[in-house]
C-alpha cells in the first residue's frame, strides 16, 4: 500500500516539476486522467501539489514535537523522525503517535 502511494506521490511530483517527462498513454486511465488535469486544471494541479508539501511539512514538525513529548531527546533520532515523517507522511508519523514509551523505574 505503502508503494502505491509512493507511486502517486512521485507521479504528481513529476506531472508538476517535468510534465513532458510522463510516459501518459502508458499509464492507462491514471495517465489520461493526470495529462487532462495538468492541460486543463493547472492551477488546482500545483496548487495540490503546493499544499501536499505544506501537510508533510507539518506533519514533520509534529514528529519532532512527539518525540520531545513522548521523550525521545537524542538529535539523531529526532532528525531521523523528521525526515522520515516528511518523505512518507502520516504513514510514518502513526508509529510516532501510537508508540508508548516505557515507564521509568523508580
Amino acid at each position: 500500500m505503502l508503494i502505491k502511494w509512493a507511486f502517486f506521490f512521485f507521479l504528481f511530483q513529476c506531472a508538476v516539476l517535468a510534465p513532458l517527462t510522463i510516459p501518459y498513454d502508458s499509464l492507462g486511465p491514471l495517465g489520461r486522467f493526470t495529462r487532462y488535469l495538468q492541460e486543463n486544471h493547472r492551477t488546482v494541479f500545483h496548487g495540490g501539489y503546493a499544499v501536499t508539501w505544506l501537510i508533510h511539512i507539518g506533519e514533520a514538525c509534529l514528529s519532532i514535537w512527539l518525540c520531545n513529548k513522548k521523550g525521545i531527546t537524542e538529535s539523531k533520532t529526532q532528525l531521523m523522525w523528521f525526515v522520515q515523517t516528511l518523505l512518507f507522511g502520516f504513514a510514518s508519523l502513526y508509529f510516532l503517535v501510537v508508540y508508548k514509551p516505557p515507564k521509568k523505574a523508580q
